[in-house]
């Protein structure tokens, strides 16, 4: 017997535990070990299963422990868009502070100046000259690296902040969602 074999009596038990019994064979046995360590058995799912059967307080321990998992995962994902969030502001933060550093500076806007006039000369010679086939694929890599970076310059001058404003207040909801949820 193993844990595939179980899970639809766990299943009844805690609905939400039992697809992972009956998943990969590495994240059975793991979750198997967390119910037998809840339920205070042996490692064994036919242990697991008497335990079940045999003691009526077994399946309370059990949901009790299904609840404190998906608590504490929720825990974690509160935790991880908090982490996403801090590196959203410090990267942002770190944005502001080079414009601001380098707003008066005369090489951003000549870098500007010479992508826009590189990007027109290629999209022009593009169109008005016939590209070897043999060199066809390394000038469709070259044109695709300076459109990538005259979309940086963009950003650069006109900013990123409407689609970061947006991330923000979703995580806010988020944040909000989550901490309404604790209380």
């Amino acid at each position: 017997m193993d844990w595939k074999d179980i899970a639809k009596n766990i299943g009844s038990v805690a609905a939400s535990v039992a697809p992972l019994l009956g998943g990969p064979v590495g994240m059975a046995v793991s979750i198997g070990s967390q119910i037998a360590g809840a339920l205070g058995t042996d490692n064994d799912p036919q242990a697991v299963l008497a335990e079940l059967n045999n003691n009526p307080d077994a399946a309370l321990k059990l949901q009790e422990w299904a609840h404190n998992e998906r608590e504490q995962i929720r825990k974690s994902h509160v935790e991880l868009q908090k982490i996403a969030l801090k590196k959203y502001e410090i990267s942002l933060a770190d944005t502001q502070q080079a414009r601001e550093e380098n707003k008066d500076h005369w090489m951003p806007s000549v870098l500007s100046i010479f992508l826009f006039g590189l990007f027109s000369a290629v999209s022009f010679a593009l169109f008005k000259f016939a590209i070897p086939d043999g060199n066809r694929d390394l000038i469709v890599y070259l044109a695709g690296q300076i459109s990538g970076f005259v979309a940086t310059v963009v950003v650069y001058w006109l900013g990123a902040s409407k689609g970061g404003e947006e991330q923000t207040k979703f995580i806010n909801k988020q944040n909000i969602k989550n901490n309404n949820l604790k209380g």
